[in-house]
């Protein structure tokens, strides 16, 4: 079978690696370079974690996603996850680390309340008010997506797959599988996978006529001397309570240090919308300066953007028309089930797994 996807993110690379072990002859398309450093899925981590307030699917999916990366790690033979364990702060009952609380024991997922002099112990670095409570879980932590991307890169050149980059997709014909790019290249397949994320309004208007591009800015930093210690010893954090969500990711195995704050983002296009203001720096400091009273004094290391799709209810997107298979694996959460969505791609193309069955599977429906 001859199959050409669209898009080398995550997802479409471990698609295209478990289609040429099963025997495919497969093609990989991308406008950018393989790995793309553009792409949503390309930095230097991303967040795994279970704490999922108001969507147990998910959650329980992320047990899934964890097997799918423990056989991507056996599969390029080395592993590129560390395992923190993940923070969440709650500051008042139902916010959303407390919603997520409670999610983790309809589940029975194991974890660790920390109350605010613990807090304040393990996270000298950090102001927390008083009525503060940690829940930490041991699992979960920090996903190396560039080191992912590279190496998934070197595999498919191994496996035999045809790596397309600098070449963008102007037209995709599902009803014989031709595609053909802005050069004028004509590829024909029986197969075709689509998992190209911000860019799918591009190529089918009506199927992301449903997603919302999102912009999102993310901040690097080194943190002072003094707190050098103590940040080599702290969790990844997905929320530190209060009215707007701020996650961080610490200096862990050898990366950066990112602070992020989800609600700085706003609409956007990849092509359009990719340079950075000039405040955007002071703008995401601003969400820290109560949990991180120093935060001024972080040393700015660079800053980037990224884009991605939310669907309705973060839902993640997968249809089918003819040989054309469409996926849309964003949606904010996309990272931490990258290799699980590329093996369920793989399974669908090759008649090995039903498509409505694992669209509502990969669509977090209960």
């Amino acid at each position: 079978m001859q199959v050409i996807v669209i898009g080398a993110g995550a997802a479409g690379m471990v698609a295209a690696l478990r289609l040429s072990e099963k025997g495919c002859k497969v093609t990989l398309i991308e406008q950018g370079e393989i790995p793309h450093p553009r792409a949503a899925s390309f930095d230097q981590h991303r967040i795994i974690r279970h704490m999922y307030p108001g969507a147990d699917a998910y959650a329980r999916l992320v047990d899934h996603a964890f097997a799918a990366w423990d056989r991507l790690w056996e599969r390029l033979g080395r592993k590129h996850l560390a395992e923190t364990g993940v923070l969440a702060v709650s500051n008042d009952p139902d916010d959303w680390s407390d919603r997520g609380r409670a999610g983790l024991d309809r589940l029975g997922i194991p974890y660790r309340l920390w109350d605010v002099a613990e807090l304040r112990r393990r996270l000298p670095q950090f102001q927390f008010p008083d009525r503060a409570t940690g829940i930490f879980t041991d699992r979960g932590g920090a996903l190396f997506p560039d080191r992912i991307a590279t190496d998934l890169a070197l595999a498919l050149r191994q496996s035999g797959v045809a790596l397309v980059p600098r070449e963008k997709v102007v037209s995709v014909d599902s009803a014989v599988g031709r595609v053909e790019t802005e050069s004028g290249a004509v590829f024909l397949g029986d197969r075709v996978i689509f998992s190209g994320g911000a860019w799918a309004s591009k190529l089918f208007p009506d199927f992301a006529a449903a997603l919302v591009t999102y912009r999102q800015a993310v901040l690097y930093v080194a943190p002072p001397a003094k707190w050098a210690a103590a940040w080599a010893e702290t969790p990844v954090i997905v929320d530190l309570g209060g009215e707007s969500g701020c996650y961080i990711l610490p200096p862990a195995d050898g990366s950066d240090m990112k602070i992020c704050a989800p609600d700085h983002r706003r609409r956007g296009d990849p092509e359009q919308h990719a340079a950075l203001d000039e405040n955007e720096d002071q703008a995401i400091r601003a969400f820290f300066r109560y949990s991180l009273p120093d935060v001024a004094d972080y040393r700015r290391l660079y800053m980037k953007t990224c884009f991605y799709t939310i669907a309705p209810d973060d839902r993640f997107q997968l249809q089918r028309r003819e040989r054309l298979i469409l996926f849309s694996g964003c949606s904010g959460h996309g990272y931490k089930f990258a290799a699980l969505n590329g093996e369920k791609l793989a399974q669908v193309v090759l008649g090995e797994a039903d498509l409505e069955a694992t669209a509502k599977l990969l669509g977090g429906y209960d």
